[in-house]
């Protein structure tokens, strides 16, 4: 029952993500839910977690426009992350860090999605909170390095690339990955990143090649992809799976 919970709870919240990710740029988060194609006003049962998606089919009831399935992923990946993350024993305040952090790296890859930056206000305070979290835990001076080292190397690649390679703000964000989780965990996140990066950009233009699918914008090697996403994703494997990908030692 207390999984379910949490992964109840988490879907509960990763509604809310979807809103304030789509609605940072507005900085409006408030106002009734509606529908972006028509206007209509969405009703309550037409916003319950993942179940309203299933229920309505994908589909406005009124405009019959199809509803994003970006709605569902968030929900349930937010109550994977709830789930996961409880379940690790640490106290009840490393937890709650966690899972703050968590929630903003997820407003975060909704907002470089769509927007293909992320807002430095949002990265700052995960900073912040990553710094808390590793004074927290009992870690090595590799631990602390970790950050400022992910920082240098997607710094470099963006330095030296003027900036086409990667942004700015994926050096801040990967500080943020490398405070939170440590050195084994943090450097097996991002091999995981440019692994998942370059197995979705694959994908995508293997399926891009599929009939149904001519209408999606192509995918060629000027096109511009948000890789914090990937970052976040390889983040929140790590930490589940407890990976050490380069067998990093503490010291």
């Amino acid at each position: 029952m207390i999984y379910i919970f949490l992964f109840i709870l988490g879907a509960i919240v990763g509604s809310f993500l979807n809103v304030v990710g789509l609605r940072w740029n507005l900085k409006n988060f408030g106002g009734r839910s509606t529908c972006p194609s028509c206007g209509k006003i969405l009703r309550w049962w037409e916003l319950v977690p993942i179940a309203s998606f299933l229920i309505l089919k994908a589909r406005c009831q009124r405009c019959q426009t199809k509803i994003s399935w970006q709605y569902p992923i968030i929900e349930i990946w937010t109550g994977l992350i709830f789930l996961s993350i409880f379940n690790f024993q640490f106290s009840i305040l490393q937890n709650l860090i966690l899972i703050s952090v968590f929630c903003i790296y997820i407003i975060i890859t909704i907002y470089d999605l769509k927007y293909k930056i992320i807002p430095d206000s949002l990265v700052y305070v995960a900073i912040l909170l990553s710094v808390v979290s590793r004074w927290l835990s009992v870690g090595s001076t590799l631990d602390w390095l970790a950050g400022p080292i992910i920082f240098a190397f997607f710094g470099s690649i963006w330095l030296l690339s003027s900036g086409r390679a990667m942004g700015f703000g994926d050096a801040k964000l990967g500080l943020s990955v490398g405070l939170l989780l440590g050195a084994p965990y943090a450097f097996s996140a991002v091999i995981l990143a440019f692994w998942i990066g370059a197995f979705v950009s694959l994908a995508y233009i293997f399926l891009n090649k599929i009939s149904f699918l001519k209408d999606v914008k192509e995918l060629t090697m000027k096109s511009e992809v948000p890789f914090a996403p990937f970052i976040i994703i390889g983040a929140w494997i790590s930490l589940v799976f407890r990976l050490n990908i380069l067998h990093v030692a503490s010291f």
